[in-house]
């Protein structure tokens, strides 16, 4: 006995030392509530009877039938219907109804012999388990679900009878209300505005025979005015300014980008000229940098004299020549002016330079001869290539003149047949 309550003790301490002493609890709390809540199912789930719901409402419910089969329940599930009215008992929930039912339907009304506005003609009443069903003695006037036709009903007062049907499924009932159809009230805004219309078309009568219809300038009282009906100004222009302002944003893009292609097309033809000149001063003696800075200090001296133009592969050029001055380094220096240019020929050239400084220039002018050819052939091709392009914008011209001639000889032709 004592070793069996020692064993339970090292178990709780094993579980408390897991666990913890709160978590113990819950589940302790946990296990007490549940074998409660089962004795307690155990004990209330026998049933001989059961509750219908309620009116207009199905259900269904599971059971456990014990004794049907010996060894085990029987799980069976049974549709309950609704409980139905006795015919005396309907006709009493009808005679509620019938009390509450003209507010209901009176909507924005005040009467049911006053109807200006539509009707609220429900179709189910859930709270009873009762339908409606609505029909207008004169439907032309009055539809099924309670709206006026106002083109129909005209300016005059209509009177006529509603008929309801109502029932449970089992026990109709018919009943009548008598309503009233008014014609929609003016407002007094409303009657001002014809009255004046009216007014207007008297003084347009009274004055057929002046050139100029001079316009009422008192009216019951009201001292008149009048301006012309002219469209606001501002919405137009704030749309003008917005397009505005996007299309400049299109044009300044566009510019940019043809001005990247302008700059493009300009150091692509320029590249041959600069490999000639590179390749004349190195073999006068120069070093690269000495040559470099004489290329670009005479391309600065000319532009300055305005006997030349700016040239882009020369303004590169004359920048990195002010960023040797500062100290730069010849490799660096030349590095970045073959990213500035972004061609793949200008970053061949620069790698070229750089070759140079490490290796010496030995090889150098033989690299810039065949780079060089190279660079005719491909400034050939541009010059076709651009050649082309102007061909094919020339085409469109092209075009619209032979339209215009073939007009031109066609319509004497045409108007000579007929």
């Amino acid at each position: 006995m004592g070793e069996r309550v020692q064993m339970k003790k090292e178990l709780f301490a094993g579980m408390e030392l897991f666990l913890g002493r709160k978590q113990l609890l819950c589940i302790g709390a946990g296990l007490i509530l549940g074998i409660m809540g089962q004795v307690s199912q155990a004990m209330n789930s026998s049933q001989d009877s059961l509750e219908r719901p309620g009116i207009g409402q199905e259900e269904t419910r599971e059971l456990l039938v014990e004794g049907l089969m010996e060894e085990e329940a029987l799980p069976v599930e049974i549709d309950l219907s609704p409980r139905q009215y006795r015919e005396e008992e309907a006709l009493r929930v009808y005679e509620d109804i019938l009390e509450e039912l003209p507010g209901r339907i009176l909507g924005e009304n005040t009467s049911l012999m006053e109807i200006r506005q539509d009707l609220e003609l429900m179709r189910e009443l859930p709270e009873y388990g009762v339908s409606l069903e609505w029909k207008p003695e004169n439907p032309e006037l009055l539809d099924a679900k309670g709206r006026i036709q106002r083109e129909a009903l005209g300016d005059q007062p209509e009177t006529m009878w509603l008929f309801l049907q109502m029932t449970d499924g089992h026990n109709p009932a018919d009943y009548q209300f008598r309503i009233c159809l008014m014609p929609e009230e003016e407002s007094q805004q409303e009657k001002l505005a014809e009255g004046f219309q009216e007014r207007l078309k008297e003084e347009d009568y009274d004055q057929r025979y002046s050139p100029v219809l001079t316009l009422p300038r008192e009216y019951e009282g009201h001292s008149l005015s009048y301006k012309k009906v002219q469209e606001p100004v501002l919405p137009s222009a704030v749309f003008l300014g917005i397009a505005g302002a996007l299309l400049l944003v299109v044009k300044e893009r566009s510019d940019r980008q043809k001005q990247q292609q302008q700059r493009k097309r300009q150091l692509l033809s320029d590249y041959p000229e600069l490999l000639t000149k590179m390749m004349i001063f190195l073999g006068a003696g120069m070093t690269v940098r000495t040559a470099w800075e004489q290329i670009a200090e005479d391309y600065h001296r000319l532009l300055g004299q305005k006997r030349r133009e700016k040239r882009w592969v020369y303004e590169e050029m004359y920048e990195t020549s002010c960023q040797m001055k500062r100290g730069v380094p010849e490799g660096q220096a030349f590095a970045e002016f073959g990213r500035r240019c972004s061609l793949p020929c200008y970053t061949k050239f620069a790698g070229y330079l750089e070759q140079s400084r490490k290796n010496g220039s030995k090889n150098l002018r033989e690299l810039l001869r065949l780079e060089m050819e190279e660079a005719f052939e491909q400034r050939k091709h541009q010059a076709r290539r651009l050649g082309e392009e102007a061909s094919t914008k020339l085409l469109l011209p092209l075009f619209l003149m032979l339209g215009v001639v073939m007009i031109m000889v066609a319509v004497p032709a045409m108007l000579e047949f007929m």
